[in-house]
């Protein structure tokens, strides 16, 4: 492998054919799919043998695991622990058809049932039809072996979940145990755990592509359900401009940190080091040049990782560009001065912080 320094570097995606998947994402987020209902773009994956790769530069081609493998301090800001894996993985999901109805174990009970990491995650919704919905949470109340019941039975579910509708441009946090779906006629950006541990607890009497049911997970998902539990369905946010670009802090739990950047003007990234930054576009279009002046352009569709050191890289909008920003913050502390500086108050700051 190369040994000059890192960069930042476009990101070549691998697709999912589902059953409940399409064929929007070729044309809203101009993605080069092959044939098929393809309904997950993974994006940034080191995720077991789903190994993303950059399509630019001197490590074009390579793995990013070779790369983390090789120069974890330089990519991630920090080399792992024993056993511990990449952090974070990213993907566009195009739902065609509602998703099974699921639930994400945290960490704890994964690794001992399933030697897997847990899965908490953020939606950013991309793209919503008129009347698009999703399922998040339960209605008060519930007790849990009646909501056994319904999911052996099917019978009685739909009025024990929370639908409500969604518009593009809405942003979503799933801590661990919440029940949720992603339904039909909808696109988000999922940033979450290096994971894909999920739980189907009802998959709505669908069969898969070979006519038979798919599994569900019944017995595990009721071990991890939180049925007390209580969030807001949807984040809104703190925001403020600066330099002409308006930056919204959205989220910030132990594993990731989550902006979305509306870009108007010049926009300086600066990892300090300490954690890789992933950009997500999701409208229009952006220039970003390394450090070391290294370019490239990247489109709606296109997800950028810029490594922890070099530790800087610059954003220029060619036309009106929204980019979501995904980083480590654990301490929460990048996440919270910039608002603190700005005159928000700490009850309000703490409302987006997850710990």
């Amino acid at each position: 492998m190369s040994d000059n320094n890192l960069y930042p570097m476009k990101l070549a995606p691998i697709y999912k054919d589902k059953i409940w998947g399409g064929r929007v994402m070729k044309k809203l987020l101009n993605k080069d799919m092959p044939a098929g209902l393809i309904g997950e773009s993974w994006e940034l994956s080191m995720y077991r043998d789903d190994i993303t790769h950059p399509l630019n530069g001197p490590l074009r081609g390579v793995s990013l695991k070779q790369i983390y493998d090789e120069r974890p301090v330089e990519l991630a800001g920090r080399a792992p622990a024993p056993g511990e894996t990449f952090p974070l993985l990213t993907k566009f999901i195009d739902a065609r058809q509602l998703l099974s109805l699921q639930v994400h174990p945290a960490d704890a009970y994964a690794r001992e049932n399933d030697g897997d990491n847990g899965k908490t995650e953020c939606w950013y919704v991309v793209h919503a039809d008129p009347g698009a919905q999703l399922i998040r949470g339960l209605q008060p109340g519930v007790e849990p072996e009646k909501f056994r019941r319904a999911l052996e039975t099917s019978q009685g579910l739909d009025a024990m979940v929370r639908r409500f509708p969604v518009y593009s441009g809405d942003f979503l946090f799933l801590p661990t145990g919440v029940v949720h779906a992603i339904c039909e006629n909808t696109v988000i950006l999922e940033v979450e755990q290096n994971s894909d541990m999920t739980y189907r607890l009802n998959d709505w009497g669908r069969v898969g592509s070979d006519g038979v049911p798919r599994p569900l997970h019944i017995s595990k998902g009721m071990d991890v359900i939180d049925f007390g539990h209580s969030s807001p369905d949807k984040i809104v946010g703190l925001s403020y401009h600066e330099g002409g670009n308006r930056i919204s802090h959205m989220v910030s739990c132990r594993y990731f940190s989550v902006k979305i950047i509306e870009l108007e003007s010049t926009y300086r990234v600066d990892t300090g080091g300490r954690s890789f930054v992933v950009l997500t576009v999701v409208e229009g279009a952006m220039g970003v040049i390394g450090e070391h002046g290294e370019q490239l352009e990247a489109i709606k569709g296109d997800t950028v990782l810029v490594p922890a050191r070099p530790s800087t890289a610059t954003l220029n909008p060619q036309r009106g560009c929204k980019v979501i920003k995904a980083y480590l913050d654990p301490t929460h502390r990048r996440f919270i001065e910039p608002l603190l500086q700005r005159g928000e108050k700490i009850d309000e700051i703490e409302k987006l912080i997850f710990r």
